[in-house]
């Protein structure tokens, strides 16, 4: 089944996920793009629903190997306007998915990690740069991004290496 209607339960509140308020209510954020959801699919990330859109698998923009990865999750096939209603994204890949947050029971000890401080970062890009350099050194790492949903893109992939959305 296909939604085609953008005011179906489910897309209200996958695109309630934008707000940070009810992201933290529900304890779920968004990610999109191939790569990311591929991550979150190795690191055995907690993935809700899959978002799927049917105008891409249907022009061959989503390959065949990645279509077989999600079909083990609860897969939620759209159309192109109800996708591109619910991403933020320019030229979206016509994937994303709803994930849960991980716990995060380590605090950070002040006295002897290194934190890193990033405030009011115009291009999401420059915060991933930022936050994979701090990866490839193995620093022990602890993210708190806020503002925009749309950096978790630009972690990719040290993305499942530490970090609160």
């Amino acid at each position: 089944m296909v939604i085609t209607s953008k005011d179906n339960e489910t897309i209200k509140t996958i695109r309630k996920l934008k707000d940070k308020k009810y992201r933290d209510l529900t304890g779920k954020y968004l990610i999109e793009g191939i790569k990311l959801i591929q991550e979150a699919i190795s690191e055995k990330a907690d993935i809700d629903t899959i978002v799927v859109c049917d105008n891409c698998v249907k022009a061959g923009e989503i390959n065949q190997k990645v279509l077989y990865e999600i079909a083990k999750y609860n897969c939620v096939y759209v159309d192109e306007k109800v996708f591109n209603n619910i991403t933020d994204v320019q030229n979206p890949q016509g994937i994303l998915a709803v994930v849960g947050k991980k716990a995060s029971d380590e605090d950070i000890n002040y006295s002897e990690d290194i934190i890193v401080v990033l405030d009011d970062i115009q291009d999401p890009g420059n915060i991933g740069t930022i936050l994979r350099t701090i990866d490839s050194v193995r620093i022990n790492t602890s993210y708190n991004i806020k503002k925009e949903w749309r950096c978790i893109q630009s972690k990719s992939s040290s993305f499942y290496n530490g970090g609160n959305i």
